[in-house]
Protein backbone atom coordinates (compact mmCIF):
# COMPACT_ATOMS: atom_id res chain seq x y z
CA UNK A 1 0.00 0.00 0.00
CA UNK A 2 1.31 3.42 -0.93
CA UNK A 3 1.37 6.16 1.66
CA UNK A 4 -0.63 9.24 0.62
CA UNK A 5 1.44 11.69 -1.37
CA UNK A 6 2.68 14.73 0.49
CA UNK A 7 2.42 17.63 -1.96
CA UNK A 8 3.51 21.21 -1.54
CA UNK A 9 0.98 23.99 -2.10
CA UNK A 10 2.69 24.82 -5.40
CA UNK A 11 2.38 21.20 -6.55
CA UNK A 12 -1.31 21.15 -5.59
CA UNK A 13 -1.89 24.37 -7.54
CA UNK A 14 -0.03 23.00 -10.57
CA UNK A 15 -1.88 19.68 -10.49
CA UNK A 16 -5.22 21.43 -10.04
CA UNK A 17 -4.56 23.55 -13.12
CA UNK A 18 -3.41 20.47 -15.03
CA UNK A 19 -6.53 18.54 -14.00
CA UNK A 20 -8.69 21.28 -15.51
CA UNK A 21 -6.72 22.67 -18.44
CA UNK A 22 -4.29 20.02 -19.70
CA UNK A 23 -4.44 19.48 -23.42
CA UNK A 24 -5.17 15.77 -23.25
CA UNK A 25 -7.95 14.11 -21.21
CA UNK A 26 -5.65 11.29 -20.09
CA UNK A 27 -3.23 13.82 -18.63
CA UNK A 28 -6.10 15.53 -16.78
CA UNK A 29 -7.17 12.17 -15.36
CA UNK A 30 -3.65 11.37 -14.16
CA UNK A 31 -3.43 14.74 -12.39
CA UNK A 32 -6.81 14.12 -10.74
CA UNK A 33 -5.58 10.73 -9.51
CA UNK A 34 -2.45 12.24 -7.96
CA UNK A 35 -4.55 14.90 -6.24
CA UNK A 36 -7.01 12.27 -5.02
CA UNK A 37 -4.21 10.21 -3.54
CA UNK A 38 -2.80 13.30 -1.85
CA UNK A 39 -6.24 13.91 -0.34
CA UNK A 40 -6.39 10.42 1.17
CA UNK A 41 -8.02 8.18 -1.42
CA UNK A 42 -6.47 4.75 -1.78
CA UNK A 43 -5.11 3.34 -5.01
CA UNK A 44 -7.96 0.82 -5.00
CA UNK A 45 -10.56 3.59 -4.68
CA UNK A 46 -8.93 5.60 -7.45
CA UNK A 47 -8.76 2.56 -9.72
CA UNK A 48 -12.47 1.93 -9.19
CA UNK A 49 -13.34 5.59 -9.74
CA UNK A 50 -11.37 5.87 -13.00
CA UNK A 51 -12.34 2.32 -14.09
CA UNK A 52 -8.74 1.23 -14.58
CA UNK A 53 -6.55 -1.44 -13.02
CA UNK A 54 -4.75 -0.96 -9.72
CA UNK A 55 -1.43 -1.23 -11.57
CA UNK A 56 -2.41 1.65 -13.85
CA UNK A 57 -3.03 4.05 -10.96
CA UNK A 58 0.10 2.79 -9.23
CA UNK A 59 2.03 3.59 -12.41
CA UNK A 60 0.60 7.12 -12.52
CA UNK A 61 1.64 7.74 -8.92
CA UNK A 62 5.10 6.28 -9.52
CA UNK A 63 5.52 8.47 -12.61
CA UNK A 64 4.63 11.52 -10.51
CA UNK A 65 7.10 10.54 -7.78
CA UNK A 66 9.88 9.89 -10.30
CA UNK A 67 9.37 12.71 -12.81
CA UNK A 68 6.83 15.16 -11.42
CA UNK A 69 4.50 16.76 -13.91
CA UNK A 70 6.59 15.50 -16.83
CA UNK A 71 5.72 11.94 -15.76
CA UNK A 72 2.02 12.66 -16.31
CA UNK A 73 2.42 13.97 -19.86
CA UNK A 74 0.91 12.13 -22.78
CA UNK A 75 3.65 10.28 -24.65
CA UNK A 76 3.81 8.50 -27.95
CA UNK A 77 1.22 5.78 -28.35
CA UNK A 78 1.45 2.61 -30.35
CA UNK A 79 -0.80 2.16 -33.31
CA UNK A 80 -1.17 2.47 -36.98
CA UNK A 81 0.26 5.66 -38.48
CA UNK A 82 -2.24 8.08 -40.03
CA UNK A 83 -2.97 7.77 -43.74
CA UNK A 84 -3.66 11.47 -44.22
CA UNK A 85 -0.79 13.83 -44.94
CA UNK A 86 0.08 16.25 -42.13
CA UNK A 87 -1.54 19.19 -43.94
CA UNK A 88 -4.89 17.39 -44.10
CA UNK A 89 -4.92 16.15 -40.49
CA UNK A 90 -7.23 17.85 -38.00
CA UNK A 91 -5.29 19.97 -35.52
Amino acid sequence: MLAPLALTSDEVTTLDACSHYARHPRQRRRAQAVLGHHRGQTVTQLAAFFAVRYATVHGWLSAWRDDGLAGLLEGQRAGRPPKLPLAAQKK
